[in-house]
């Protein structure tokens, strides 16, 4: 039989995102007042095209990320905006060499390998954590936030040792 699971997770507004909000105004305001001062004539074309940029800027911040199982293929996606959908990393279930919850002490997050964040929040809060061999990334961490169906249908795929430190011995 055959496992297809989804889950969509949406990447919470964090510290970084407040930056690039204040950035974007301060930065429509500084050139609003520079075309004022200098051609007035150009206010409401450069206007027009600063909302523009900052509508894109902004909008590209709203980041979702989609967690697809199919059999032991799992696949993490990144969805921008709803408009723009990037594979960022698909992997066999057989290649996790450790699989657990995320703690910042975590010495596999130190190790050596690419890092990537697809969980729900920048700081990997609340998120699950994989390592695994990659043939084009080499070693990755990925920290994600996977719900229990996500997970169940992970296990049957696991190495047998890490599925024992993961699950128990059920």
């Amino acid at each position: 039989m055959d496992i297809f699971i989804e889950q969509l997770v949406k990447r919470k507004k964090g510290s970084k995102d407040i930056l690039i909000w204040v950035g974007v105004l301060l930065g429509i305001a500084i050139i609003l007042f520079l075309v004022f001062a200098m051609a007035p004539v150009l206010l409401l074309p450069v206007l027009i095209g600063l909302i523009a940029a900052a509508y894109f800027i902004l909008s590209s911040r709203n980041i979702e990320y989609e967690y697809s199982v199919t059999n032991s293929d799992i696949t993490i996606d990144k969805i921008i905006n709803r408009r723009k959908r990037k594979n960022v990393l698909s992997v066999d279930a057989h290649d996790i060499e450790f699989l657990g919850k995320y703690t910042p002490k975590d010495p596999h997050a130190k190790s050596g390998a690419q890092r990537i964040n697809a969980s729900d929040n920048e700081k990997g809060e609340d998120a699950w954590c994989f390592t695994a061999r990659h043939p084009q990334k080499g070693n990755v961490f990925v920290l994600f936030s996977p719900n229990e169906k996500v997970l169940t249908s992970i296990k049957p795929f696991l190495t047998r040792q890490v599925a024992i430190d993961v699950f128990g011995r059920n």
